[in-house]
């Protein structure tokens, strides 16, 4: 049966649910909405995204932990008053990421996409969940840089750091790329809007064009400096709000310097 939820802290939400359904999930949003619930955004690559309620102790009804970023099997029951959580299987918590700033905004970040997106592809849900997983063991910068990228090429508004999507021409093997606004895309020197503000080198193109031609594992361990990747990180950063078509709050208000 089709339904749509709405809620005053997330976005419009159409998923086909059963009265009670099962599944692979990550709480990609944790809301407090009483003393003791919380409003859980699930992140599903057979469910979609949802919303589900999370109780919290009370004397009728078991307690169940699921803090921001657990994945795991989850149990649900569409009930009158909404979708609640009845029971989750826990694969991770994915703890390390909460212990770290710069992991935590990095992490916002991703969720930020995936929800402007309104994207719930189990390609998507795959590069999500990875990233998450690096996130504990990896350079936030490093994480940051890849999950954009792969992003990008999934939703389609990715170039192909080989040429230029404007004019079509084949870039040099040392040339220096300029962007366009209107694109959202690094491009030649003719075709640049941006007066040159966002410049993208040569060997920096080269480490982004063998990033979208392999998987998101395998580029995160490509071989880049760790002032090079940093400088790619933030290019990135500078150039998503040109790239992607939603606002992101997480680059807005988060502690990002650009």
């Amino acid at each position: 049966m089709l339904f749509a939820l709405t809620c005053a802290f997330c976005i419009p939400i159409l998923i086909g649910m059963e009265r009670d359904s099962k599944g692979l999930a990550i709480v990609i949003r944790s809301v407090k909405i009483r003393d003791n619930d919380r409003l859980l955004t699930l992140f599903s690559p057979s469910l979609g995204i949802l919303q589900a309620v999370a109780y919290g102790a009370r004397k009728s009804i078991r307690s169940i932990k699921a803090p921001l970023y657990t994945e795991g099997n989850f149990s649900l029951e569409k009930t009158r008053r909404g979708t609640t959580l009845k029971d989750i299987d826990v694969i991770s918590t994915h703890s390390g990421i909460m212990e770290d700033l710069d992991r935590m905004q990095a992490a916002t970040l991703f969720s930020d996409l995936v929800l402007t997106a309104r994207s719930a592809e189990p390609e998507l849900y795959a590069l999500y969940a990875s990233a998450l997983d690096a996130l504990e063991d990896t350079g936030f910068e490093r994480v940051v840089t890849q999950f954009i990228v792969h992003f990008l090429t999934l939703e389609g508004l990715s170039g192909d750091y080989a040429s230029c999507p404007v004019c079509g021409r084949g870039y040099g093997e040392e040339e220096i790329l300029g962007f366009s606004a209107s694109e959202g895309v690094a491009v030649c020197h003719d075709c640049d809007t941006m007066d040159g503000a966002l410049l993208l080198p040569p060997r920096a193109r080269a480490y982004l064009r063998r990033s979208i031609e392999i998987p998101f594992r395998d580029a995160l361990s490509l071989r880049v400096s760790e002032e090079q990747g940093h400088r790619i990180a933030r290019y990135l950063l500078r150039t998503l709000p040109f790239s992607f078509p939603g606002k992101l709050r997480s680059l807005e208000y988060g502690i990002w310097k650009l």
